[in-house]
């Protein structure tokens, strides 16, 4: 059977003959709530009633329940006068019938290639976790298009990361100007995920990174520093500037800081059916410099900070919710892992391919339940740097199988003003979901198969195409927090990277991730171009293809691409090397001119105006000086 699967099923018998799908027939259910999975299939097989299974043979397609089946697992038979899906429950028989879709896709004339599939998901848990407070957030349409696509990809777990974009009643300060999510869009999109199979867990930033909501004067009491960058550890003049951001975190040592988040718990929570909630707690930078200082010096940090876990677990337990957070601070005090209650889920994350994702053991070890979170390595790039994306997921898959993780939750953030499309995620997500399902699965051709399966085209350059794409978009270094090119497409003319600087960092080529000492000069740029051109050449072609691109998302890879060769042009006029003139600036100016029209026109289709304003920043301060 030469048809390419998203996620590749566990096993796949071929047969012999082709079954065609007649004009008109019956899709038999032998239980009521098989009804939704049959109207789903329906709508792809016209003039086909729905009604009660007669058994195999006699209908075009039935449905039934089976035993001795792996929870949400399936089995699909097509025969060469019918097919028959036998399911383990409601959500299973989606997934067969999402995987018979894709075959039915990719077979012209209706006729489909008769085979046995046996399938089954290897974790419980296959999740996307979406930025939605760092400037961007989608139209509620938009957000019901992801939940329902990434289910056909058998996701079935969503969050959305908020710090201020929710539109609290009681605190109406939090969120004003920034297009935040309404009650009603919740609630919109739980039903949603509800009938989807997906769980939609609420998460809320509950200690670090709240700089977003404790910036409001009314709040600045509640931060760590007072919200005025005021510290009692005399150690903190030490501390790197990155950790003494002003009103970074909640101040475990107030105990309004509790009031405060039990009122935002008792709007934000009921909104859910899950009854999970992750509260964060990630990167609390400033932990115990201010005003918890003195608990600090009675306590320990590593105590202060289980307490803070304890007393939110208090507070949702509440609202009948088992917490999670993020496992990164827990790890500098291992000693208090293992007092965590074992209803707590740990997320333990890592983005790098040189991530230790055996770091996870010691949660296996002390009987907690975790997911692995790897990333789609999208924020702080001009696309995605796809390699690095594969190698962390594929290695923290991997890592999950060897430690017995619930699943795996595969991240996409927006630092820096979410300049990132979620468009150009889905290689990420698709890939993520794959190895969440089936970790097995054939990474080689797994391009091929997204570039089949997604943007429905059998091209096979277009696949080449992406590939260079990610080479192009990877190139970076550690002083350099994610993609090169990112930073030379937002940097005035003055930056001192169009001085020549040299790094120790990373590249790709061929999708294979290399060391690299490189010159940041004009040379760079010119063989960023050479590159693109090729990658331009061949993703146009596919767009203007009929049929292609069904979720429109290559208008958005193209900006990418353009982006991409605006920065590597900026190289070969600013950077050593380069023939840096007035009229060359000129045409720069023109093009970033153009490209920020763009970038508002692409962003609001399918976006609110939430806070664009910072890129639109960006883009004036990089054409200032032109």
């Amino acid at each position: 059977m030469n048809i390419a699967l998203i996620p590749q099923p566990q096993r796949v018998q071929n047969r012999a003959g082709t079954l065609v799908i007649p004009s008109s027939g019956v899709i038999g259910i032998d239980a009521a709530s098989l009804y939704p999975v049959a109207r789903r299939a329906a709508r792809r097989l016209p003039r086909h009633t729905i009604a009660s299974a007669r058994g195999p043979g006699h209908d075009t397609l039935s449905f039934r329940f089976a035993t001795g089946l792996r929870p949400g697992g399936y089995r699909l038979v097509l025969g060469t006068n019918a097919i028959t899906i036998e399911a383990e429950s409601p959500a299973a028989a989606d997934y067969a019938v999402s995987t018979l879709f894709q075959i039915l896709d990719q077979s012209p004339d209706r006729r489909l290639p008769c085979c046995r599939i046996e399938d089954w998901p290897a974790f419980p848990v296959r999740g996307v976790y979406y930025d939605v407070a760092r400037g961007r957030v989608p139209t509620l349409t938009r957000l019901v298009e992801q939940a329902s696509l990434l289910s056909t990809f058998k996701v079935n777990h969503l969050q959305h990361y908020i710090e201020h974009t929710f539109q609290f009643r009681g605190h109406p300060l939090i969120g004003r100007g920034a297009s935040p999510l309404t009650p009603h869009d919740i609630l919109q999109l739980d039903a949603t995920c509800r009938d989807r199979h997906i769980e939609l867990v609420p998460s809320l930033a509950s200690f670090g990174h709240m700089a977003t909501v404790l910036h409001h004067p009314p709040y600045r009491h509640l931060a760590e520093d007072w919200g005025e960058n005021r510290y009692l550890d005399p150690a903190a003049e030490k501390h790197a500037s990155f950790q003494k951001r002003r009103a970074w975190s909640l101040a475990p040592a107030n105990p309004a800081s509790y009031t405060f988040l039990e009122e935002l718990y008792a709007e934000f929570l009921p909104l859910f059916s899950s009854r999970q909630f992750n509260v964060c707690c990630d990167e609390t930078l400033d932990l115990c410099l201010g005003q918890s200082y003195p608990l600090a010096r009675r306590r320990g940090k590593g105590r202060v900070y289980l307490d803070h876990l304890l007393k939110l677990r208090r507070l949702s337990r509440r609202h009948d919710k088992r917490i999670m957070f993020w496992g990164d601070i827990i790890h500098h005090y291992p000693e208090r892992i293992a007092e965590i209650p074992r209803d707590v889920t740990v997320l333990d994350w890592g983005y790098d391919h040189r991530t230790r994702f055996d770091k996870v053991a010691a949660f296996q070890k002390a009987g907690l339940p975790f997911l692995a979170c790897p990333g789609t390595s999208s924020w702080i790039s001009l696309f995605p740097r796809l390699h690095e994306a594969t190698a962390a997921i594929q290695g923290y898959t991997q890592a999950a199988v060897r430690h017995q993780a619930l699943g795996v939750l595969n991240t996409d953030w927006g630092d820096d003003g979410h300049f990132n499309f979620m468009e150009y995620s889905w290689h990420g997500y698709l890939f993520g979901a794959e190895q969440a399902w089936n970790p097995r699965a054939d990474q080689e051709s797994f391009t091929a198969r997204f570039a089949r399966i997604f943007l429905n085209t059998a091209d096979r350059e277009v696949a080449r195409a992406i590939t260079t794409l990610g080479d192009v978009a990877h190139l970076g270094t550690d002083a350099l927090y994610q993609s090169l090119l990112y930073h030379v497409y937002v940097a005035a003319p003055d930056s001192p990277l169009f001085r020549g600087p040299r790094y120790q960092g990373w590249t790709a080529r061929g999708g294979h991730i290399q060391p690299l000492a490189f010159t940041v000069n004009a040379a760079l740029g010119r063989q960023a171009l050479a590159k693109l051109e090729f990658v331009r050449d061949v993703l146009s072609r596919c767009q203007r293809a009929p049929g292609t691109d069904p979720h429109a998302v290559l208008a958005y890879w193209l900006f990418a691409v353009d982006t991409l060769a605006h920065a590597a042009r900026k190289l070969t006029v600013l950077a050593p090397g380069g023939h840096d003139t007035p009229r060359a600036r000129a045409q720069l100016r023109r093009d970033m001119r153009g490209l920020m029209a763009r970038f508002q026109r692409l962003w609001l289709a399918r976006n609110r105006p939430s806070e664009i304003g910072i890129t639109l920043k960006k883009y004036r301060t990089a054409m200032a000086g032109l």
